[in-house]
Protein backbone atom coordinates (compact mmCIF):
# COMPACT_ATOMS: atom_id res chain seq x y z
CA UNK A 1 0.00 0.00 0.00
CA UNK A 2 3.03 2.29 1.10
CA UNK A 3 4.53 1.77 -2.58
CA UNK A 4 0.74 2.15 -4.24
CA UNK A 5 0.71 5.39 -2.37
CA UNK A 6 4.69 6.14 -3.35
CA UNK A 7 3.93 5.85 -6.86
CA UNK A 8 0.80 7.75 -6.79
CA UNK A 9 2.34 10.41 -5.35
CA UNK A 10 4.53 10.43 -7.95
CA UNK A 11 2.89 11.04 -10.84
CA UNK A 12 1.06 13.44 -9.09
CA UNK A 13 4.29 15.73 -9.11
CA UNK A 14 4.78 14.47 -12.08
CA UNK A 15 2.12 15.69 -13.68
CA UNK A 16 2.55 19.05 -12.06
CA UNK A 17 5.75 19.44 -13.63
CA UNK A 18 4.86 18.59 -16.99
CA UNK A 19 1.30 21.00 -16.45
CA UNK A 20 3.79 24.15 -15.66
CA UNK A 21 5.98 23.27 -18.82
CA UNK A 22 2.80 23.58 -20.51
CA UNK A 23 2.61 26.81 -19.08
CA UNK A 24 5.91 28.35 -20.15
CA UNK A 25 6.80 26.19 -23.29
CA UNK A 26 6.80 27.62 -26.16
CA UNK A 27 4.60 25.45 -28.85
CA UNK A 28 7.09 24.38 -30.85
CA UNK A 29 8.42 21.75 -27.67
CA UNK A 30 5.21 20.55 -27.02
CA UNK A 31 5.44 17.20 -29.45
CA UNK A 32 8.78 16.53 -27.35
CA UNK A 33 7.02 16.85 -24.17
CA UNK A 34 3.83 14.81 -25.01
CA UNK A 35 6.57 12.50 -26.31
CA UNK A 36 5.72 9.34 -24.37
CA UNK A 37 2.27 9.80 -24.28
CA UNK A 38 2.20 10.05 -28.29
CA UNK A 39 4.61 6.84 -28.69
CA UNK A 40 2.09 4.61 -26.41
CA UNK A 41 -0.80 5.99 -28.05
CA UNK A 42 0.85 5.48 -31.35
CA UNK A 43 1.80 1.76 -30.17
CA UNK A 44 -2.14 0.94 -29.26
CA UNK A 45 -3.32 1.95 -32.50
CA UNK A 46 -1.24 1.27 -35.32
CA UNK A 47 1.76 -1.09 -36.51
CA UNK A 48 3.63 0.82 -38.32
CA UNK A 49 5.52 4.53 -37.40
CA UNK A 50 7.90 6.34 -39.73
CA UNK A 51 10.94 6.50 -37.42
CA UNK A 52 12.16 9.57 -39.78
CA UNK A 53 9.26 11.54 -38.89
CA UNK A 54 10.19 10.82 -35.13
CA UNK A 55 13.30 11.55 -35.21
CA UNK A 56 12.48 14.95 -37.47
CA UNK A 57 10.11 15.69 -34.83
CA UNK A 58 12.35 15.62 -31.84
CA UNK A 59 14.85 17.15 -33.43
CA UNK A 60 13.18 20.02 -34.56
CA UNK A 61 11.59 20.15 -31.23
CA UNK A 62 14.81 20.08 -28.70
CA UNK A 63 16.36 22.67 -31.22
CA UNK A 64 16.74 26.12 -30.38
CA UNK A 65 14.49 28.47 -32.06
CA UNK A 66 15.56 29.70 -35.23
CA UNK A 67 16.60 33.66 -36.16
CA UNK A 68 14.81 33.80 -39.26
CA UNK A 69 15.70 36.95 -41.57
CA UNK A 70 12.16 38.76 -41.63
CA UNK A 71 13.50 41.03 -44.65
CA UNK A 72 14.39 37.61 -47.12
CA UNK A 73 11.24 35.70 -45.42
CA UNK A 74 8.69 38.54 -45.28
CA UNK A 75 6.76 39.37 -49.00
CA UNK A 76 8.39 42.50 -50.52
CA UNK A 77 6.27 45.72 -50.74
CA UNK A 78 5.53 46.35 -54.46
CA UNK A 79 7.34 49.41 -55.65
CA UNK A 80 3.26 51.24 -55.50
CA UNK A 81 1.36 51.19 -52.37
CA UNK A 82 -1.90 49.01 -53.14
CA UNK A 83 -4.69 51.20 -53.92
CA UNK A 84 -8.69 50.85 -52.54
CA UNK A 85 -10.00 52.17 -56.25
CA UNK A 86 -9.96 53.90 -58.89
CA UNK A 87 -9.98 57.49 -57.37
CA UNK A 88 -7.07 56.83 -55.09
CA UNK A 89 -5.12 55.92 -58.10
CA UNK A 90 -5.43 58.91 -59.98
CA UNK A 91 -4.96 60.99 -57.46
CA UNK A 92 -1.44 59.75 -56.42
CA UNK A 93 -1.09 60.05 -60.59
CA UNK A 94 -2.16 63.61 -60.43
CA UNK A 95 0.04 64.16 -57.15
CA UNK A 96 3.40 62.70 -59.04
CA UNK A 97 2.67 64.08 -62.32
CA UNK A 98 1.91 67.74 -61.02
CA UNK A 99 4.66 67.87 -57.72
CA UNK A 100 8.00 68.89 -59.75
CA UNK A 101 5.96 71.95 -60.96
CA UNK A 102 5.40 73.24 -57.55
CA UNK A 103 8.48 75.33 -56.13
CA UNK A 104 9.86 76.26 -52.42
CA UNK A 105 10.43 80.00 -52.13
CA UNK A 106 12.68 80.94 -49.49
CA UNK A 107 12.70 84.59 -48.54
CA UNK A 108 15.64 87.01 -47.07
CA UNK A 109 16.05 90.69 -46.00
CA UNK A 110 19.20 92.67 -45.74
CA UNK A 111 20.14 93.32 -41.98
CA UNK A 112 23.47 94.77 -40.92
CA UNK A 113 25.88 93.03 -38.45
CA UNK A 114 25.28 94.69 -35.08
CA UNK A 115 29.64 93.68 -34.62
CA UNK A 116 30.70 95.34 -38.59
CA UNK A 117 29.54 97.14 -41.55
CA UNK A 118 28.59 93.62 -42.82
CA UNK A 119 25.05 93.05 -44.48
CA UNK A 120 23.80 89.96 -43.62
CA UNK A 121 20.70 88.61 -45.83
CA UNK A 122 18.33 87.21 -43.05
CA UNK A 123 15.56 84.53 -43.85
CA UNK A 124 11.49 86.08 -42.91
CA UNK A 125 9.70 83.23 -44.63
CA UNK A 126 8.73 81.09 -46.96
CA UNK A 127 5.97 79.75 -49.41
CA UNK A 128 5.03 77.89 -52.46
CA UNK A 129 4.89 78.88 -55.99
CA UNK A 130 4.86 77.13 -59.56
CA UNK A 131 6.70 76.84 -62.44
CA UNK A 132 4.69 78.64 -65.68
CA UNK A 133 6.87 77.77 -68.59
CA UNK A 134 10.17 76.57 -70.02
CA UNK A 135 11.99 80.41 -68.86
CA UNK A 136 12.06 80.19 -65.65
CA UNK A 137 9.52 81.65 -64.61
CA UNK A 138 8.01 81.32 -60.88
CA UNK A 139 4.48 82.45 -60.23
CA UNK A 140 3.57 83.33 -56.45
CA UNK A 141 1.38 85.49 -54.45
CA UNK A 142 2.40 88.88 -54.11
CA UNK A 143 2.89 89.20 -50.00
CA UNK A 144 4.83 86.16 -50.28
CA UNK A 145 7.94 88.54 -51.58
CA UNK A 146 6.34 91.77 -50.57
CA UNK A 147 9.14 92.29 -47.73
CA UNK A 148 12.06 90.69 -49.31
CA UNK A 149 15.24 91.85 -50.55
CA UNK A 150 16.06 88.61 -52.34
CA UNK A 151 14.69 85.12 -53.12
CA UNK A 152 15.85 81.75 -53.76
CA UNK A 153 13.37 78.94 -55.29
CA UNK A 154 13.81 74.74 -54.39
CA UNK A 155 12.94 72.90 -57.54
CA UNK A 156 12.35 69.05 -57.92
CA UNK A 157 15.33 68.08 -60.75
CA UNK A 158 16.23 64.91 -61.16
CA UNK A 159 18.99 63.24 -59.12
CA UNK A 160 21.13 63.05 -61.64
CA UNK A 161 21.61 66.49 -61.98
CA UNK A 162 24.50 68.97 -61.26
CA UNK A 163 24.91 70.41 -57.88
CA UNK A 164 22.40 73.23 -57.21
CA UNK A 165 23.38 77.15 -58.06
CA UNK A 166 24.04 77.78 -54.36
CA UNK A 167 26.72 76.55 -52.40
CA UNK A 168 25.71 75.95 -49.67
CA UNK A 169 22.10 75.15 -50.40
CA UNK A 170 19.82 77.04 -47.61
CA UNK A 171 16.16 76.04 -47.36
CA UNK A 172 13.85 76.17 -44.57
CA UNK A 173 12.11 73.02 -46.10
CA UNK A 174 11.74 70.93 -42.29
CA UNK A 175 13.37 67.61 -42.28
CA UNK A 176 11.26 64.38 -43.25
CA UNK A 177 10.78 64.18 -47.11
CA UNK A 178 13.27 66.31 -47.89
CA UNK A 179 16.16 65.03 -45.91
CA UNK A 180 19.47 66.72 -45.27
CA UNK A 181 20.42 65.20 -48.32
CA UNK A 182 18.02 66.53 -50.54
CA UNK A 183 15.71 63.25 -50.77
CA UNK A 184 12.13 63.94 -51.45
CA UNK A 185 8.62 62.30 -51.95
CA UNK A 186 9.30 61.49 -55.74
CA UNK A 187 12.18 58.73 -55.53
CA UNK A 188 13.75 60.19 -58.77
CA UNK A 189 13.91 63.50 -57.68
CA UNK A 190 15.99 65.61 -55.86
CA UNK A 191 15.96 68.92 -54.33
CA UNK A 192 17.80 71.94 -56.64
CA UNK A 193 18.41 75.74 -55.29
CA UNK A 194 18.30 78.94 -56.67
CA UNK A 195 18.38 81.97 -56.88
CA UNK A 196 15.18 83.66 -57.96
CA UNK A 197 14.78 87.69 -58.95
CA UNK A 198 11.27 89.22 -59.12
CA UNK A 199 10.83 90.49 -62.39
CA UNK A 200 7.21 92.16 -62.17
CA UNK A 201 4.23 92.49 -59.43
CA UNK A 202 0.68 92.96 -59.08
CA UNK A 203 -0.11 94.16 -55.20
CA UNK A 204 -4.11 94.79 -56.44
CA UNK A 205 -4.45 90.71 -57.13
CA UNK A 206 -1.37 89.69 -55.16
CA UNK A 207 0.32 88.26 -57.83
CA UNK A 208 4.25 88.10 -58.53
CA UNK A 209 6.43 86.70 -60.68
CA UNK A 210 10.32 85.35 -60.01
CA UNK A 211 12.61 84.56 -62.70
CA UNK A 212 15.82 81.44 -62.02
CA UNK A 213 18.47 81.99 -64.11
CA UNK A 214 20.71 78.99 -65.34
CA UNK A 215 18.38 76.28 -64.51
CA UNK A 216 18.35 73.65 -67.70
CA UNK A 217 15.17 73.31 -69.92
CA UNK A 218 14.83 69.68 -68.92
CA UNK A 219 14.61 70.26 -65.39
CA UNK A 220 11.57 72.63 -65.66
CA UNK A 221 8.11 71.70 -65.31
CA UNK A 222 5.51 74.24 -66.41
CA UNK A 223 2.59 73.43 -64.55
CA UNK A 224 -0.51 72.39 -66.80
CA UNK A 225 -2.84 75.13 -66.59
CA UNK A 226 -6.47 75.02 -66.82
CA UNK A 227 -9.56 77.21 -66.54
CA UNK A 228 -11.75 79.01 -63.84
CA UNK A 229 -14.64 79.79 -66.10
CA UNK A 230 -17.32 77.17 -65.68
CA UNK A 231 -16.48 75.63 -62.15
CA UNK A 232 -19.15 74.29 -60.43
CA UNK A 233 -19.90 74.14 -56.87
CA UNK A 234 -18.98 70.42 -55.67
CA UNK A 235 -16.30 69.77 -58.19
CA UNK A 236 -13.63 68.12 -56.43
CA UNK A 237 -9.94 69.95 -55.94
CA UNK A 238 -6.87 69.61 -54.44
CA UNK A 239 -4.21 71.75 -53.07
CA UNK A 240 -0.24 71.15 -53.63
CA UNK A 241 2.11 73.84 -51.42
CA UNK A 242 4.47 73.77 -48.70
CA UNK A 243 2.30 74.30 -45.20
CA UNK A 244 4.39 74.89 -42.12
CA UNK A 245 7.98 74.45 -43.86
CA UNK A 246 6.52 70.88 -44.89
CA UNK A 247 7.06 70.79 -48.65
CA UNK A 248 4.94 69.29 -51.35
CA UNK A 249 1.74 68.29 -49.06
CA UNK A 250 -1.50 67.49 -51.03
CA UNK A 251 -4.44 68.06 -49.49
CA UNK A 252 -8.12 67.30 -50.88
CA UNK A 253 -11.57 68.76 -50.80
CA UNK A 254 -14.13 70.56 -52.56
CA UNK A 255 -15.33 73.68 -54.46
CA UNK A 256 -16.60 75.25 -51.62
CA UNK A 257 -18.29 78.36 -53.63
CA UNK A 258 -17.58 80.49 -56.13
CA UNK A 259 -17.62 84.37 -57.01
CA UNK A 260 -16.47 84.99 -53.62
CA UNK A 261 -14.72 88.61 -53.02
CA UNK A 262 -11.29 89.12 -50.41
CA UNK A 263 -8.72 92.23 -50.24
CA UNK A 264 -5.58 92.39 -51.82
CA UNK A 265 -2.64 93.41 -49.73
CA UNK A 266 -3.30 97.33 -51.37
CA UNK A 267 -7.30 97.41 -49.96
CA UNK A 268 -8.66 96.78 -53.32
CA UNK A 269 -10.85 93.27 -53.69
CA UNK A 270 -9.86 90.56 -55.78
CA UNK A 271 -13.10 89.34 -57.36
CA UNK A 272 -14.37 85.92 -58.53
CA UNK A 273 -11.86 83.91 -55.55
CA UNK A 274 -12.53 80.01 -55.76
CA UNK A 275 -13.34 78.91 -52.18
CA UNK A 276 -12.50 75.51 -51.20
CA UNK A 277 -12.28 73.45 -48.19
CA UNK A 278 -8.74 71.82 -48.86
CA UNK A 279 -6.40 72.69 -46.20
CA UNK A 280 -5.13 75.63 -47.05
CA UNK A 281 -2.39 76.79 -44.09
CA UNK A 282 0.23 79.14 -43.51
CA UNK A 283 2.93 78.47 -46.70
CA UNK A 284 0.50 76.87 -49.28
CA UNK A 285 0.21 80.81 -50.21
CA UNK A 286 1.22 80.92 -53.93
CA UNK A 287 0.75 76.63 -54.67
CA UNK A 288 -1.66 75.95 -56.96
CA UNK A 289 -5.19 74.44 -56.33
CA UNK A 290 -6.00 71.49 -59.13
CA UNK A 291 -8.90 70.18 -60.24
CA UNK A 292 -9.96 66.32 -60.69
CA UNK A 293 -7.69 65.94 -63.93
CA UNK A 294 -4.79 68.06 -62.39
CA UNK A 295 -5.13 71.09 -64.36
CA UNK A 296 -4.21 74.23 -62.37
CA UNK A 297 -7.68 76.39 -61.33
CA UNK A 298 -6.80 78.80 -58.69
CA UNK A 299 -3.76 80.37 -56.91
CA UNK A 300 -3.79 80.01 -53.17
CA UNK A 301 -3.69 83.02 -51.48
CA UNK A 302 -5.73 83.56 -47.64
CA UNK A 303 -7.77 81.48 -45.81
CA UNK A 304 -10.41 82.64 -43.47
CA UNK A 305 -9.49 81.43 -39.56
CA UNK A 306 -9.98 82.71 -36.41
CA UNK A 307 -6.69 80.76 -35.09
CA UNK A 308 -4.64 81.37 -37.96
CA UNK A 309 -4.74 77.37 -39.39
CA UNK A 310 -6.87 76.04 -41.70
CA UNK A 311 -10.56 75.99 -40.42
CA UNK A 312 -12.21 74.69 -44.06
CA UNK A 313 -12.40 78.29 -45.50
CA UNK A 314 -9.69 78.70 -48.07
CA UNK A 315 -9.46 81.02 -50.89
CA UNK A 316 -7.64 80.93 -54.84
CA UNK A 317 -7.61 83.22 -57.16
CA UNK A 318 -8.83 81.65 -60.21
CA UNK A 319 -6.24 80.71 -62.90
CA UNK A 320 -7.89 83.17 -65.77
CA UNK A 321 -6.90 85.93 -63.58
CA UNK A 322 -3.72 84.78 -62.66
CA UNK A 323 -2.92 83.87 -66.45
CA UNK A 324 -3.73 87.21 -67.84
CA UNK A 325 -1.99 89.24 -65.11
CA UNK A 326 1.22 86.53 -65.29
CA UNK A 327 1.15 86.91 -69.10
CA UNK A 328 1.47 90.48 -68.73
CA UNK A 329 4.16 90.78 -65.95
CA UNK A 330 6.58 88.73 -68.02
CA UNK A 331 5.93 90.71 -71.36
CA UNK A 332 6.08 94.58 -69.78
CA UNK A 333 7.53 94.30 -65.72
CA UNK A 334 4.01 95.98 -64.51
CA UNK A 335 0.56 95.90 -65.07
CA UNK A 336 -1.41 98.54 -66.86
CA UNK A 337 -4.70 99.31 -65.49
CA UNK A 338 -7.26 101.92 -66.64
CA UNK A 339 -7.68 104.99 -64.46
CA UNK A 340 -10.35 107.83 -63.57
CA UNK A 341 -7.04 110.31 -62.26
CA UNK A 342 -9.02 111.09 -58.83
CA UNK A 343 -8.53 110.00 -55.34
CA UNK A 344 -11.58 108.71 -52.94
CA UNK A 345 -11.71 108.64 -49.61
CA UNK A 346 -12.61 105.15 -48.10
CA UNK A 347 -16.59 104.30 -47.63
CA UNK A 348 -16.50 103.32 -44.10
CA UNK A 349 -14.60 106.96 -43.04
CA UNK A 350 -16.81 108.73 -45.42
CA UNK A 351 -20.25 107.24 -43.51
CA UNK A 352 -18.64 107.89 -40.69
CA UNK A 353 -17.21 111.32 -40.47
CA UNK A 354 -19.79 112.68 -43.33
CA UNK A 355 -22.74 111.03 -43.10
CA UNK A 356 -22.42 109.55 -46.72
CA UNK A 357 -24.42 106.44 -47.06
CA UNK A 358 -24.21 105.73 -50.63
CA UNK A 359 -21.06 106.07 -53.40
CA UNK A 360 -18.12 107.16 -53.53
CA UNK A 361 -16.77 110.73 -52.44
CA UNK A 362 -14.00 112.05 -54.74
CA UNK A 363 -11.47 113.45 -52.36
CA UNK A 364 -9.18 114.73 -55.44
CA UNK A 365 -8.97 115.33 -59.15
CA UNK A 366 -5.26 115.16 -60.44
CA UNK A 367 -5.19 119.09 -62.39
CA UNK A 368 -4.51 118.38 -66.12
CA UNK A 369 -6.37 114.79 -66.33
CA UNK A 370 -9.73 113.82 -68.22
CA UNK A 371 -11.28 113.77 -64.73
CA UNK A 372 -10.30 117.65 -64.26
CA UNK A 373 -11.17 118.59 -67.75
CA UNK A 374 -14.41 117.20 -67.48
CA UNK A 375 -15.60 119.19 -64.16
CA UNK A 376 -15.35 116.66 -61.59
CA UNK A 377 -14.66 118.24 -58.26
CA UNK A 378 -13.05 116.97 -55.04
CA UNK A 379 -13.20 118.03 -51.37
CA UNK A 380 -11.91 120.87 -50.48
CA UNK A 381 -11.42 123.66 -47.63
CA UNK A 382 -13.04 127.40 -48.44
CA UNK A 383 -11.02 130.61 -46.91
CA UNK A 384 -13.28 130.35 -44.12
CA UNK A 385 -12.58 127.57 -43.41
CA UNK A 386 -15.56 125.09 -43.99
CA UNK A 387 -15.28 122.11 -45.92
CA UNK A 388 -16.69 121.68 -48.93
CA UNK A 389 -17.66 118.33 -50.04
CA UNK A 390 -17.22 117.20 -53.34
CA UNK A 391 -18.57 114.65 -55.74
CA UNK A 392 -20.12 111.81 -54.97
CA UNK A 393 -20.02 108.88 -57.39
CA UNK A 394 -23.33 106.88 -57.51
CA UNK A 395 -23.13 105.38 -60.97
CA UNK A 396 -20.55 104.24 -64.49
CA UNK A 397 -22.21 103.32 -67.58
CA UNK A 398 -26.00 102.71 -65.21
CA UNK A 399 -23.81 100.38 -62.46
CA UNK A 400 -24.43 101.48 -59.36
CA UNK A 401 -22.16 102.24 -57.16
CA UNK A 402 -22.11 101.31 -53.69
CA UNK A 403 -18.43 101.73 -52.03
CA UNK A 404 -14.65 102.05 -53.43
CA UNK A 405 -14.86 98.38 -54.38
CA UNK A 406 -17.76 98.61 -56.83
CA UNK A 407 -15.83 101.64 -58.22
CA UNK A 408 -12.17 99.69 -58.70
CA UNK A 409 -14.72 96.23 -60.33
CA UNK A 410 -16.61 99.03 -62.59
CA UNK A 411 -13.16 100.60 -63.86
CA UNK A 412 -11.12 97.61 -64.82
CA UNK A 413 -14.15 96.30 -67.26
CA UNK A 414 -12.80 99.32 -69.55
CA UNK A 415 -9.51 99.90 -71.16
CA UNK A 416 -7.19 103.09 -70.92
CA UNK A 417 -8.35 105.23 -73.19
CA UNK A 418 -12.13 104.54 -73.00
CA UNK A 419 -15.08 106.65 -72.26
CA UNK A 420 -17.29 106.46 -69.04
CA UNK A 421 -20.27 107.96 -68.57
CA UNK A 422 -19.89 108.99 -64.85
CA UNK A 423 -22.96 109.79 -62.86
CA UNK A 424 -22.39 111.71 -59.09
CA UNK A 425 -23.96 113.39 -56.85
CA UNK A 426 -23.14 117.00 -55.95
CA UNK A 427 -23.63 118.75 -53.35
CA UNK A 428 -25.40 121.99 -53.46
CA UNK A 429 -27.00 125.07 -51.26
CA UNK A 430 -30.81 125.90 -52.19
CA UNK A 431 -32.55 128.70 -50.26
CA UNK A 432 -35.96 127.22 -48.96
CA UNK A 433 -39.32 129.74 -48.96
CA UNK A 434 -38.86 130.41 -45.64
CA UNK A 435 -35.14 131.81 -46.64
CA UNK A 436 -32.94 129.09 -44.78
CA UNK A 437 -30.56 127.37 -46.59
CA UNK A 438 -30.36 123.81 -47.12
CA UNK A 439 -27.82 120.87 -48.75
CA UNK A 440 -28.73 119.28 -51.64
CA UNK A 441 -27.66 116.39 -53.79
CA UNK A 442 -27.94 117.66 -57.55
CA UNK A 443 -27.43 114.63 -59.97
CA UNK A 444 -25.27 114.92 -62.83
CA UNK A 445 -23.39 113.00 -65.41
CA UNK A 446 -19.95 113.19 -67.00
CA UNK A 447 -17.93 111.98 -69.62
CA UNK A 448 -14.67 110.86 -68.61
CA UNK A 449 -11.68 109.16 -70.70
CA UNK A 450 -9.97 106.69 -69.02
CA UNK A 451 -6.16 107.20 -68.38
CA UNK A 452 -3.44 104.48 -68.18
CA UNK A 453 -1.86 103.76 -64.82
CA UNK A 454 1.47 103.91 -66.17
CA UNK A 455 0.75 107.71 -67.51
CA UNK A 456 3.79 109.87 -67.40
CA UNK A 457 2.00 112.91 -67.13
CA UNK A 458 0.27 111.63 -64.19
CA UNK A 459 2.79 110.13 -62.53
CA UNK A 460 4.77 113.78 -61.91
CA UNK A 461 2.03 115.81 -60.78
Amino acid sequence: ERDDVADKTSEVAIDKNRRKLFAIAPASTLPFLLNSNVASASESTTATVNPIDDVLETNLSLSPPQQVDTALTMPRAPSRALCADSAEESRIAIFERVAPSVVYIDTFSEKRDVFSTNVMEVPIGSGSGFIWDDSGHIVTNFHVVQEAKSAQVAILTFQSSTTSSIQPAYTSVRPGALGSNGATVLKDFTRTVYKAKVIGVDPTKDIAVLKVDDVPIRELRPIEVGTSTGLRVGQGSLAIGNPFGLDHTLTTGVISGIGREVKSPTGRPISNVIQTDAAINPGNSGGPLLDSSGKMIGMATAIYSPSGASAGVGFAIPVDTVKFIADMLIQNGQIVRPLLGISILDSKQARQALGITKGVLILDVKPGTPASQAGLKGLKRTDSGIIEIGDIIIAIEGTPIEKEGDLFKAIESFEPGDVVKLTVDRPAIEVDDDGSPQIKLKELTFEVKLIASDDSTFLKR
